[in-house]
């Protein structure tokens, strides 16, 4: 209930407050309508003369165009009565008899064999950039699980990994990383090495 007589009182003091504007805007208003009218203000009127256009007469003169000078063409000399040369007999000569080639025997070619590396069956083929051996995939799991999200970091490390020269350089280039040398990520990342160095 008491409530109830707080939300009255709270709303009664607005009334109040409004009721006051309004009374203040009813005396504003009647001043309004007693204030004497201004005086009315003095504008002078500017008046413009009027520009005379005057137009300029242009008189074209003929051109005169003199005629091209036709130099008289030449006669044409008198031409002198050309022998014609008495037509000869043309003789053809044999066809001269087309020799077969000879059947040529086939020698075998011997058999090479591609020798594969025991490394290269265990490691894969050898690749000269270390980019090459790392699949798309890989390349996702090196990233997050070696290089911490890094990809600048990944890509550093290759580029100068590219630049060694062998396997046991690698290791000690990546040894302050500090990677779980027990995680399949790792193993996996070794074996990419393997490819680049043999």
């Amino acid at each position: 209930m008491e409530e109830v007589i707080k939300y009255f009182q709270a709303n009664e003091a607005r009334i109040a407050a409004l009721e006051a504007e309004i009374a203040e805007l009813k005396v504003r208003v009647a001043e309004l309508m007693n204030r004497p009218a201004p005086e009315p203000q003095v504008v002078e009127k500017i008046v413009e003369k009027p520009v005379e256009v005057i137009k300029e007469v242009v008189v074209e003169k003929p051109v005169v165009v003199a005629a091209p000078v036709v130099a008289p063409e030449p006669e044409p000399a008198a031409e002198k009565p050309v022998a014609e040369p008495e037509p000869q007999a043309v003789v053809e000569p044999e066809p001269a008899p087309i020799a077969e080639p000879e059947p040529q025997k086939e020698e075998p070619q011997p058999v090479v064999e591609e020798k594969i590396s025991p490394k290269a069956a265990v490691y894969g083929k050898a690749v000269s950039d270390i980019r090459q051996a790392i699949s798309l995939g890989d390349r996702f799991l090196y990233q997050r699980e070696l290089f911490g999200q890094n990809a600048e970091l990944m890509q550093r490390t290759l580029t100068e990994l590219n630049e060694l020269s062998s396997f046991d350089e690698a290791l000690e280039h990546i040894r302050p990383f500090g990677w779980d040398q027990e995680s399949n990520t790792y193993q996996q990342f070794l074996i990419t090495l393997h490819r680049r160095f043999g």
